[in-house]
């Protein structure tokens, strides 16, 4: 099975971020650029998965610039097989929306077959968790979201999930979107 795992470039968390004179938007130059720290965790438990024999490829895919290939580089150094790069904007200025995302991420399903998408839950740099329910719902796949444990048991996963209160485990048939 192929576990695809998108990785998006944003600014390091530990940078001090600084707001463009005018006040127009975040000032980017000479800013550190990382990979999303909760694409981090995805590829982590994408790598965790193939160690335990129910993976066999780990595909990481990123959408953006084409100095994301510093974020895809992370990811192969991380333990990732592969990498595909989408630029879809020239200015490291443009963030692309998640359904634009989706759609793009849609197409690289269509042509990789991965059993297992594992996404972020989040943007560090925006909070939003869209990506991986959209892109669930284009597919037709079945969702698990806020995912803290990801167990592969033939043609379904048992996943572990954050929610109010507590834990709560699901299962659900595979291919599956799940959001870590």
């Amino acid at each position: 099975m192929k576990v695809l795992v998108p990785v998006k470039r944003v600014i390091d968390y530990n940078v001090k971020v600084r707001v463009k004179a005018d006040g127009s938007g975040v000032d980017l130059a000479n800013v550190k650029m990382s990979m999303n720290p909760f694409d981090e965790i995805a590829v982590e438990e994408a790598i965790r998965l193939k160690e335990a024999g129910k993976a066999e490829e780990v595909i990481a895919v990123s959408i953006g610039v084409k100095q994301a290939q510093e974020t895809l580089r992370t990811a192969l150094a991380m333990g990732a097989d592969r990498a595909i790069l989408i630029v879809a904007a020239d200015d490291v200025h443009t963030d692309i929306e998640p359904l634009s995302v989706a759609k793009l991420l849609k197409a690289v399903i269509d042509e990789e077959q991965p059993g297992l998408v594992l996404c972020g839950k989040q943007a560090i740099h925006n909070d939003m968790n869209a990506t991986g329910q959209m892109l669930a719902a284009l597919t037709g796949w079945a969702q698990a979201t806020f995912a803290s444990k990801v167990a592969i048991d033939g043609d379904s996963a048992t996943v572990t999930r954050e929610v109010d209160g507590g834990l709560q485990t699901i299962k659900v048939k595979m291919p599956a979107i799940v959001t870590v």
